[in-house]
């Protein structure tokens, strides 16, 4: 009896391994799935290269003060729509009046902010400008939970303990804050 894979089949050419349709990355070896990474295969966050080399191939991770530059922005521009959000509530709702409730506002158009972004195109409006990306292990913009955990819980963490979450970005071998662990992403170069 003959095989016929489904059109949708793919696999991976360096392990053999069947891929998620739509993968960048092999979850198996970390090898690329994209043929024109040009001059040999590329591997994704976190995977080791398996025939040496460490973590490399196309994927370049991205440091402290390239990620102080996109939150900058974003806190610039969520800053701008919790004025408004706030402005709008007290005015017409008369909600929001006093320091405790606009710091919620603020928090709350963060959170959405940054969940909304990062799940959509895995960058928000300052990573966009910066050129960086938020990525699974497998290459992929994290799913919603992942995002949950990155943005909410993780960013919570990295911040409670005098910002020590955040500074680990300086130290860890692939520049992953403490929110970065918890939800399983890396943040690299963005793919022209």
């Amino acid at each position: 009896m003959d095989y016929h894979p489904e059109d949708n089949e793919t696999f991976c050419a360096t392990c053999g391994r069947e891929q998620e349709p739509g993968a960048r990355f092999c979850p198996n070896c970390g090898a690329s799935t994209d043929p024109l990474t040009g001059g040999g295969p590329g591997y994704a966050p976190g995977m080791a290269n398996p025939a040496g080399g460490g973590f490399a191939g196309g994927v370049e991770y991205m440091g402290f003060w390239i990620r102080v530059a996109a939150a900058l922005i974003d806190i610039i521009l969520i800053s701008i729509v919790a004025i408004l959000a706030g402005w709008i509530l007290r005015s017409l709702l008369g909600f929001g009046t006093g320091d405790t409730a606009s710091n919620l506002i603020g928090l709350v158009v963060g959170w959405i902010y940054h969940v909304a972004f990062i799940t959509a195109k895995g960058q928000t409006i300052g990573k966009m400008i910066v050129g960086v990306q938020v990525v699974n292990r497998s290459g992929n913009i994290p799913g919603f939970g992942s995002v949950l955990l990155r943005e909410i819980v993780g960013k919570f963490l990295s911040g409670l303990a005098l910002l020590l979450g955040y500074l680990w970005v300086g130290w860890d071998k692939e520049k992953r804050g403490w929110h970065d662990h918890i939800g399983g992403t890396y943040v690299v170069r963005k793919r022209r």
